[in-house]
């Protein structure tokens, strides 16, 4: 094969389909609640796009949730536009995909928006293949930002260190990386190249104001919830924390973090109401659970093909919209139903759920039984 015919590399590659929009409004759409990892690949694709004249626009439709990265926007600075209508993406002739291979469900995307580019790291199972003019998707890497990383030290938009944008961007990249590897625990050989290469350009003072992690009084109620309701089935958990305010929704993540922790537990799904839909997150750190497999399997997908719940190496997660059930009054009822619904679909991947609930049931009628036993012997003794 000759030098003329060899496939591009992916840096190349990328340049050349950016290129060929010269000047034409471009919107990188984030998909869920904007995280590290995403907005950091987010500000890298800006700069590339803008080294190559299409003007790029960083929007999102959920909001930034999670207090760490409300910091980490507000100490860089980050420009980010909130949709809340299909018409305001009217202006935009293309978008891109970073840190994931599918757009934002939570709002319908003008007929004419093409789709240019889409740039990830998470793990995909069956359903329609990507189609983009470039795609690159790298399961192996730990972060989507350590692919950006990568193209800029190869060449592309590369940082310099002589302007104040090149820190913010390091910046963003490092605590992307650091915070998809759970700290470097997950890093792979590539993870730890690119962030050496951040490194040398980022602030590290607003790195450490970012990283200083607290947890609040509602995210301990979150995670006290899980822990009382917490059902074991061999090694795995499960627990749900009933209704979770939007602000609060991190941490259902939290709560499976800390509950993978337990000495006896090697995977764990914790899980809650949050505004009109179920919100869960996935943890493990067994090597035979794929979290992306786990959560498919379990919950499958919507109308349109797309899966409730993804993941990569060592978590995952998942939400299912609540339909006609969001105009229950009765929050007891919804919530057993909505119990009812994730015991029943995680059946698919745990069978012994349903033999543990049928030990439930019993004990549950042996409780009901031993308080008829003593209401007849205080009626007797009245």
């Amino acid at each position: 094969m000759t030098p003329a015919a060899e496939k591009p590399a992916p840096r190349e590659a990328l340049e050349r389909v950016l290129s060929s929009v010269h000047g034409q409004p471009l919107v990188i759409l984030l998909t869920g609640h904007p995280d590290p990892d995403a907005i950091g690949a987010a500000l890298a694709h800006q700069r590339i796009c803008e080294s190559v004249g299409v003007p790029a626009t960083i929007a999102h439709v959920l909001p930034v949730s999670h207090r760490e990265n409300r910091a980490l926007v507000k100490l860089l600075n980050i420009e980010m536009q909130q949709l809340t209508a299909p018409s305001e993406l009217a202006s935009y002739k293309y978008f891109s995909l970073v840190d994931t291979s599918t757009p934002e469900t939570n709002i319908d995307l003008p007929a004419d928006l093409k789709l240019l580019t889409v740039v990830d790291h998470h793990t995909r199972v069956g359903g329609p293949r990507v189609e983009a003019p470039f795609v690159d998707l790298r399961p192996h890497y730990g972060a989507t930002c350590s692919i950006y990383a990568e193209y800029l030290q190869q060449g592309l938009a590369p940082l310099t260190g002589e302007r104040r944008e090149d820190a913010r961007i390091a910046t963003g990249l490092l605590f992307g990386i650091q915070t998809d590897t759970d700290d470097f625990t997950n890093a792979t050989p590539a993870d730890f190249a690119a962030a050496a290469y951040a490194k040398a350009f980022c602030d590290i003072d607003i790195l450490k104001r970012v990283g200083r992690r607290t947890v609040s009084a509602s995210a301990m109620n979150v995670l006290g919830q899980a822990l009382s309701s917490l059902k074991v089935i061999r090694d795995f958990a499960y627990a749900g924390v009933g209704t979770v305010p939007l602000g609060d929704r991190d941490a259902i993540g939290g709560a499976a973090d800390y509950i993978l922790m337990r000495e006896d537990i090697d995977t764990v799904l914790v899980y809650g109401i949050v505004e009109d839909r179920v919100d869960g997150s996935l943890r493990t750190n067994s090597p035979s659970v794929d979290p992306a497999v786990f959560l498919q399997t379990a919950f499958g997908r919507d109308r349109d093909g797309k899966p409730y719940g993804g993941g990569r190496a060592d978590k995952g997660g998942f939400q299912i919209p609540l339909g006609l059930l969001a105009e229950c009054d009765d929050t007891d009822r919804l919530w057993t139903l909505v119990t009812e619904m994730i015991e029943s679909r995680l059946e698919r991947v745990v069978p012994d759920i349903e033999r543990e609930r049928e030990r439930e049931r019993d004990r549950e009628r042996d409780r009901e039984r031993d308080r008829d036993h003593r209401d007849r012997r205080r009626s007797a003794d009245d």
